[in-house]
Parts: structure tokens; C-alpha cells; sequence
């Protein structure tokens, strides 16, 4: 008869990973041999597109939604993974805009809801991320599965991930028949993983247990979907020169256009050539697209993800050779262009043995079961992972030489976590009074091209202190991604230390909120009853109501920017102008150096070129930033003199009763 203990083990759920994908979702669990094992939906299939639709009597998740899109597109939402934890909220479903961890949560909660039904109640999880996901997408990653009920066990770098199931395939995680771990060889695996909405290169050191990851990066604005999007772009074209109609006018046929691309995309992995029939307006017609054709118009696509693996294998301090595995994941990497291009650029055959769709979610699971202290083949393991950083850390100095500001990196990007670093600085000027150490994310020496992360203040030095005198910093970077900063003068003895908190903790309400106001089931009066709405609002609420506020004000800036103004608006519309010219400037600067990226011809031209690239991102990003909070400050004043554009006067009524809820 089975013991107690063993009785009380098949009671607990089972160790879940989930692969939150921008596209496509699955969840893994491990069965009672230590088996990760794909659990499959309650429509049979293993992935769950991470799309949602609104109707009239509930939130539909999956494939469903999918289907849907084509005939309610107002109502239909996904790659809203790309904007979690950021600061505006870009997907508007039903005409409410929601945040994406809202969205991410719902895709979760029905994961949850469909393996429920096989394992019994589930709370505890692993959830993976792209690598180069900052502190802010990863928490808000963990508020996602939060507000879908679950308590996220950890976060784990989805190419890390597909390690750890590749090790375990393999046999890296068995042990002998002693009960010992079989001694192996270390091996060196680039992990490429392409998936529907985010990319990530990354190259790990395994040895028995542990993973180490040694370098990486990538690009969470760069995945399938874009490949999908040069065949919308194709076949519009196509209809636009045979019709003189563009059919991304229209919603429907518009998302009836990104069902077609993805499925020709999907057609082109196995078949050499297919056709697509598009309608729009009353007329047809039919395009046929070859293999040759789609790899051409995706040429500068694929090519970004080749200057990304050849920087990460550089900045690992390795060559080809010395790389055993190329290891293939994420749904995109099946495309045929992309094994050619690693096997050229390699001189390797890349390694298609572990599930591109189920390798992460496998690992996330394997890596639950070491954490939940269960077992693997039978026996208990555990795994160390070892993460580097994938952004550079540093504070602002001043250039002794040219008296400007500088951004002092003190920790690069690809060092090992966890990491301290000891620096000493010198105060700028006689009798300073403070100092102040402000700590930045990026890899430009510029401050202003970098992300700003807060500050550490040293306050009321003793009077005069002589210029030159010692300041020592101490940066601190833990393995679970927090910060520290500390900074202290010798000369007196006085010392400030600061974790730095990034502001992205949004106090979100719970989903059935979430769903009731999707469904127009909340207290909020329908539009048009005559009744100014009024949305009660907890303590808990508050926050999200402000940021909700916020980017509604960034919208009539926006709309604002270019149309003729109250004089009392148009200082504040200079301001907005010149960032938004700034940002557009940006944006084609980023276009330009993108295109002579491409033109690169050697090797370190590419080195070089993907480093202005990355440099240039960092501007547009910035600029994009400056951009919004210039637009942000013009719609405040613009609600606050009453004056709106044309275009955004339907936003005062939720503007009026957001700021009659939050007391303003």
C-alpha cells in the first residue's frame, strides 16, 4: 500500500510551466514519472492563440476569438504582450482601453480554467519570459498571473527555459543507477528562439544542473507577426494595383488579410509556392505567392535576427566553433529561411530535437518541479540557473574633460547576476552640499538616450567640502532582478542607500471587473443615457484610474499638436511640437540606420552597424517617451481650458468622470 507521504503527493497539483506567448500559449505540467507533458486545451489543442474577444456574454479566449476577428475586430485583441509594462495602454477592446496584463491575465486564467479540468485546482506556477524583457515586463508579467489567480512561482528567460527541457531530453538531469547525477561534459548551446511577437538570442553553458547563461539579446518588438505583416502589406499591394482599393480600409477584411498572411506563412514552411484570394468592396483577387517571394520581402527581417546572434556570440568572448548546439525554438523558427540562414552563418546544422511550440513551456515546468521540491525520473533535483543582466546599468557623472554629462556604466549587460560593483566618483565643484547619484538602464553614454531608474541622495554635507572629494557608489544587482544603490563620502561618514523601485506596480482591479465593465455590466452608465458616468473608485483602484486618465490626456495632446490653439496653449504646443518632430525625427533616423544595417557587407561592419542600430533604438524609444509626456501636460491644459480637437472631444465625457472619481 502506498504511505502517507506518497498519498499526500498525488493530492498536490502538479508542477505547471506556462509559456505566455505573444501569439500563442501553452502550458506544460509534470506527470507523476517527472515527465513534462503538454496539456492540451479544452478545444484538444496544445497551443491557445493569445487573442481575446469581447461579446455580448462573455470574454472569449483562443481560437474562438481567432476565428472571430474577421466579423467583430472592434471587439478583438493580441500581441498585447508587447506592451506590458509599458506606460500607455495601445489595445482598445469594446471601445474601453485596457491594459495589457488585463489582457494577459485572461489568456492565463483560461490556461488555468482548461487545465483545472484535468489536474484539479492549479495556484502555483513558473512563468517564462523573452530574455530581454527589463524588470518592468517581467512584473508585470508576475501582476498578470496575479490577477488570474495564480501565484507566480518565478519568472524564467524563455531561452533559458528551452534548456533546461533540452538538457532534460537529452539526459543531462538523469542520474545513474547509484541515484547520482551522470557526470557530463559541459556543453555550449546557442538558444534561437523566434517566436510569434518577440525575439531572443541566448548562449548557455550546461554542466549537469546548471545553466548558465553567458550572453544575450534580442528584441521584444520583432517576431512572427511581422513576417505576417510584409504579406499583408504584399497582398494589399497587389489589390491596390489591380483595383485602385486598399482593403486595410475596412476592419474586417483587414483582419481577414492577417488570417490569410499567417496561413500563407505557415504554407511557404512545408510547400514552395501557395495563393490567397482577397475580397474587398464587392471584388477579388488572387495572388499567388512563392516561397522565393516571401523570403526576399523579409530579407531585412531575417538579417536582424542574424546580427543579433552573431553581436551575442562576440560579446560572449566566443567563436563558432566553440558553440556545440544551435538549438532551434519558438514557432517562427520553423520557417525555412531561418535554418538556412543559421546553418550558413554557422557552419552547423541547427538542432530541431526539441518542440519548437513546447519546448519553453516543457522547461517552465521542469523548473516548477524543482521548485515545488517534487521529482524528475523519480527522484528530487535541483537546477541552478544563472541569468546575466540584459541592459547595461550605470549612474550619471560628469566628464572630467569636457564638463558634460555622461551615463558611467557600472554594470555592462551580460554580467553575471548577482553582481556588486564598487565605484568611486568625485564631488563636481567647493562646498557642495549634496550628491545626488542617479541611476540609468541602456547601453549610450548619453544620459538622455538611456532610461532613468531614480536616484540616490546623500544630503547636508558639511560646508566646505573641497572639489575632488570621494563619493563611493556601491550598485548591487540581485539574481531576482532587484537594484540597490548606495553612496557614501569618506570624508564625513555620510551614507544614503536606495532600492530602486520601478514604477510600474499598477493597482489593477480584479478580472471580474475587468470582464463586468468589458460586458457593460459595471455601474457606469451606458454612453449616450444622458447621465454622466460615474465609476466608484477603492483605494486599490486609484492608480489604474490615473494612468487610464493620463493616456486619454496623451491622446487629445496628440490630437492637439497640430491644430490652431488658445494663445494660453501655445507654449505648452511648442513644447509638444518639437518633441513629436523630435520622435519623428528619431523614427526616420532609426528607418536609415536600419536600411545600412542591411548593406553591411563583412562582419564587423554588421558588429558595428547593429551597434549604431541598438544606439538608434535607444533614441527612438526615448524620443517616444519625451514625445508622449510633452503630449501628456498639452491634454491636460487642453481639458483644462476646455479647449479638444475635433477628433478627441468624444474622450471629455470618460475624461470628466475619471477626474470627478479621483477628486480632481
Amino acid at each position: 500500500m502506498p504511505n502517507e507521504e506518497q498519498s499526500d503527493r498525488r493530492t498536490q497539483q502538479p508542477p505547471i510551466g506556462i509559456d505566455l506567448g505573444t501569439t500563442y500559449s501553452v502550458l506544460a505540467y509534470l506527470d507523476e514519472t517527472g515527465r513534462p507533458t503538454t496539456l492540451t486545451n479544452g478545444l484538444g489543442d496544445i497551443l491557445t492563440p493569445s487573442a481575446i474577444l469581447v461579446d455580448r456574454h462573455d470574454v472569449i479566449v483562443g481560437r474562438e476569438a481567432l476565428k472571430a476577428s474577421t466579423v467583430e475586430p472592434a471587439s478583438y485583441a493580441e500581441c498585447f504582450k508587447r506592451d506590458v509594462g509599458t506606460f500607455v495602454y495601445r489595445r482598445e477592446v469594446h471601445g474601453i482601453q485596457v491594459p495589457p496584463e488585463v489582457l494577459s491575465a485572461f489568456v492565463l486564467e483560461q490556461l488555468k480554467r482548461d487545465a483545472e479540468q484535468r489536474l484539479g485546482p492549479i495556484k502555483q506556477v513558473v512563468i517564462t519570459v523573452p530574455a530581454f524583457f527589463d524588470e518592468s515586463r517581467r512584473k508585470a508579467t508576475q501582476d498578470a498571473g496575479r490577477l488570474a489567480g495564480l501565484e507566480v512561482l518565478d519568472i524564467i528567460n524563455e531561452p533559458t527555459a528551452a534548456a533546461v527541457a533540452y538538457g532534460h531530453q537529452h539526459g543531462f538531469l538523469r542520474r545513474d543507477s547509484a541515484g547520482e547525477l551522470a557526470e557530463c561534459d559541459p556543453m555550449t548551446v546557442l538558444v534561437y528562439d523566434l517566436g510569434g511577437g518577440t525575439f531572443d538570442v541566448t548562449i548557455l553553458e550546461i554542466k549537469g544542473t546548471q545553466f548558465r547563461a553567458i550572453a544575450t539579446d534580442g528584441d521584444v518588438q520583432l517576431g512572427g507577426k511581422d513576417f505576417d505583416e510584409r504579406i499583408v502589406e504584399h497582398l494589399a499591394e497587389q489589390f491596390i494595383r489591380q483595383h485602385g482599393a486598399d482593403p486595410r480600409s475596412d476592419p474586417h477584411d483587414a483582419a481577414q488579410l492577417w488570417l490569410d498572411a499567417q496561413e500563407v506563412k505557415h504554407t511557404l514552411s512545408q510547400r514552395s509556392s501557395t495563393h490567397v484570394v482577397v475580397f474587398h468592396a464587392g471584388l477579388r483577387t488572387r495572388v499567388e505567392i512563392t516561397r522565393q517571394q516571401f523570403d526576399e520581402m523579409t530579407r531585412d527581417l531575417l538579417e536582424r535576427t542574424e546580427t543579433t546572434t552573431s553581436i551575442v556570440v562576440k560579446e560572449a568572448g566566443l567563436n563558432w566553433s566553440q558553440i556545440d548546439r544551435v538549438l532551434l525554438v519558438g514557432g517562427s523558427s520553423r520557417m525555412p529561411m531561418v535554418a538556412e540562414m543559421l546553418e550558413r552563418v554557422t557552419g552547423k546544422t541547427p538542432d530541431r530535437s526539441a518542440s519548437p511550440d513546447e519546448a519553453i513551456a516543457h522547461g517552465a515546468a521542469l523548473y516548477a518541479g524543482m521548485l515545488m521540491q517534487q521529482s524528475i525520473d523519480g527522484r528530487a533535483t535541483t537546477c541552478q540557473l544563472i541569468n546575466v543582466n540584459s541592459h547595461s546599468l550605470g549612474v550619471i557623472g560628469l566628464d572630467t574633460n569636457t564638463h558634460e554629462r555622461v551615463n558611467a556604466i557600472l554594470i555592462p549587460k551580460n554580467t553575471p547576476l548577482p553582481h556588486r560593483s564598487r565605484w568611486i566618483f568625485q564631488t563636481a565643484k567647493t562646498n557642495q552640499r549634496s550628491v545626488k547619484v542617479a541611476v540609468l538602464e541602456g547601453e549610450s553614454h548619453r544620459p538622455e538616450e538611456c532610461i532613468p531608474l531614480g536616484e540616490c541622495v546623500v544630503r547636508e554635507l558639511p560646508p566646505g567640502l573641497p572639489k575632488g572629494s570621494k563619493v563611493e557608489v556601491i550598485y548591487s544587482y540581485a539574481a531576482n532582478g532587484r537594484i540597490a544603490v548606495s553612496a557614501r563620502v569618506p570624508e564625513t561618514r555620510q551614507s544614503a542607500h536606495v532600492e530602486i523601485k520601478r514604477n510600474n506596480s499598477h493597482d489593477l482591479e480584479d478580472l471580474d471587473t475587468w470582464r463586468a465593465r468589458l460586458l457593460g455590466k459595471d455601474e457606469k452608465p451606458a454612453a449616450g443615457s444622458g447621465t454622466e458616468a460615474a465609476i466608484p473608485v477603492k483605494k486599490s483602484q486609484r492608480g489604474n484610474l490615473l494612468r487610464r486618465l493620463d493616456s486619454l490626456h496623451i491622446k487629445i495632446g496628440y490630437a492637439a499638436v497640430g491644430k490652431e490653439t488658445p494663445e494660453a496653449l501655445q507654449r505648452t504646443q511648442a513644447s509638444a511640437q518639437k518633441a513629436t518632430a523630435a520622435y519623428r525625427a528619431a523614427k526616420t533616423a532609426f528607418n536609415h540606420t536600419a536600411a545600412a544595417c542591411l548593406k553591411s557587407k563583412s562582419s564587423d561592419e554588421k558588429v558595428q552597424s547593429s551597434s549604431l542600430l541598438a544606439a538608434a533604438k535607444v533614441r527612438l524609444d526615448q524620443y517616444r517617451t519625451q514625445a508622449n509626456f510633452a503630449c501628456l501636460v498639452l491634454g491636460r491644459e487642453c481639458v483644462q481650458a476646455g479647449f479638444l480637437p475635433a477628433e478627441a472631444a468624444d474622450l471629455l465625457k470618460e475624461v470628466t468622470a475619471l477626474r470627478k472619481a479621483l477628486g480632481q
